[in-house]
C-alpha cells in the first residue's frame, strides 16, 4: 500500500510539472543483584568495540544532529564515529548501488523510515535491531511512549526504530506575510493568489513525500493535483526551504522540517511560522530513526552506539539540540506545542 501511494504521488508530481529549486555507565545502574546479568556482557561488548576502533554512521545533514551523534566519542574514548551526513533519498540509492558491487560500507543509519528504508528491509539489507538492545533503561517498556513495541515502525516490530515523536502538520505558513484571515484551510491553497507562493520539500522521500501522502489520503487526488498546479517550487535543501519561508519568498511550505528552525533561532532571527492546523495532525518521528545495515563492519561498536543513543542522557541532549520531543517519557519536553496525547495515539494520521 505504501509503495502504491509513493508511485501515485510521484505520478502527480510529474503531471503537475513542479518547478526546480530557484551509555554508557553514566546511566543510573540497577541494584547489584540485577547488575550481574547484563553488566558483564556489556563490559565485554564495550571492550570488543574498542578493539574495532570505530563505527560508521550515516545521519541527518543538520549540524545540531551531527554534534550530538558524534559526541559518542567523548563517552567511549577509542571508538571513533565516522559520520556522513546525507538525506535518506540520497543515502539508500547509494547503498543499493554499493550492494550491487558487493560492498558493505556502513554500520547503521540514523534517519526517518522512508519508503527506501522498507525497500532495503524487503531486499534483506537490514538486520533486526531488537536483539541488540541490552541496557536496562533502554529495554524498560514504561520509559517509551506507547511502550517498547511502539518504538518500532515495521510490522515485525524489530527492524525500524523511531525514537523521536512529535505532532506534525502537512502545511506551514508565514503568518507575518499571510494572516490567518486570508488562509485557514488546505482547500484554499488552490486559490489563484497562492500561485507561485508554495515551496515543497523534495518529494522523493522524507517530509516532502510524507506530507503529499497525507494530503492525498485526506483530501483526495483531485485536490492534490490542483495544489501542485500552483507553480509549486521544489527544494532539495531543507535549510533553503526554511530560509525561503522565513524570509517570505515562498510563505507557504509543504514538508517543512520543524528542527530546521533551530539554526535560524540561534542567529537571533524572529519569525512567525505556524502550522495550517486544518491540514490535520500526524504523529511523526521525523529523522529520529535507526536502521541497522546487515553485515555491519563493526558489530560490537554498532551495538554500543545504538544502546547509547537510546539512553535518557543522550535522548535529552538530542531533544534540546533539535527541539524535537523524544519518545522517552523520562526526557523533558522540548517543544510543548508538538507533544502527542498519549491517550489518543491511534487517532493521529499515520506518518513516519
Amino acid at each position: 500500500m505504501r509503495r502504491w501511494r509513493f508511485l501515485c504521488v510521484s505520478s502527480l508530481i510529474v503531471l503537475a510539472a513542479c518547478a526546480p529549486a530557484d551509555q554508557s555507565r553514566s546511566a543510573a545502574e540497577p541494584a547489584t543483584s540485577e547488575k550481574a546479568g547484563w553488566q558483564s556482557e556489556w563490559d565485554q561488548i564495550v571492550a570488543a568495540a574498542q578493539r574495532e576502533g570505530k563505527v560508521v554512521v550515516s545521519g541527518p545533514t543538520r549540524e545540531a544532529w551531527r554534534k550530538v551523534l558524534t559526541s559518542f566519542e567523548h563517552q567511549y574514548p577509542g571508538i571513533r564515529v565516522e559520520y556522513v551526513g546525507a538525506n535518506s533519498r540520497d543515502f539508500w540509492p547509494r547503498v543499493f548501488r554499493e550492494r550491487e558491487l558487493g560492498q558493505h560500507l556502513w554500520d547503521l543509519r540514523v534517519g526517518g523510515p522512508d519508503p527506501e528504508v522498507y525497500e532495503a528491509k524487503n531486499r534483506g539489507m537490514l538486520d533486526s535491531v531488537r536483539p541488540l538492545l541490552l541496557l536496562p533503561e533502554v529495554l524498560e517498556s514504561s520509559k517509551w511512549l506507547g511502550g517498547l513495541d511502539n518504538l518500532f515502525f515495521d510490522k515485525e516490530k524489530k527492524y525500524v526504530i523511531g525514537f523521536v515523536s512529535f505532532v506534525s502538520f502537512m502545511v506551514y505558513v508565514n503568518r507575518d506575510v499571510i494572516p490567518e484571515s486570508e488562509l485557514s484551510s488546505v482547500r484554499e491553497l488552490t486559490q489563484p493568489r497562492w500561485k507561485g507562493k508554495i515551496v515543497l520539500q523534495d518529494p522523493r522521500g522524507g517530509a516532502g513525500l510524507n506530507c503529499l501522502e497525507m494530503l492525498l489520503n485526506n483530501y483526495g487526488e483531485g485536490l492534490l493535483r490542483e495544489i501542485l498546479k500552483q507553480e509549486v517550487v521544489v527544494s532539495t535543501d531543507v535549510r533553503q526551504q526554511t530560509e525561503w519561508v522565513i524570509r517570505g519568498r515562498y510563505p507557504i511550505a509543504i514538508g517543512l522540517v520543524p528542527d530546521a528552525f533551530v539554526p535560524f533561532r540561534d542567529q537571533g532571527l524572529k519569525f512567525n511560522i505556524k502550522p495550517l492546523r486544518e491540514s490535520g495532525q500526524s504523529l511523526s518521528t521525523g529523522t529520529g530513526g535507526i536502521q541497522l545495515l546487515n553485515r555491519a563492519m563493526h558489530p560490537s561498536a554498532t551495538k554500543v552506539y545504538i544502546n547509547w543513543l537510546l539512553t535518557k542522557e543522550v535522548q535529552a541532549r538530542l531533544s534540546v539540540a533539535t527541539q524535537q520531543n523524544s519518545r522517552r517519557l523520562d526526557v523533558p519536553v522540548a517543544d510543548p506545542e508538538s507533544v502527542p496525547d498519549a491517550h489518543r495515539l491511534d487517532s493521529y494520521i499515520s506518518s513516519p
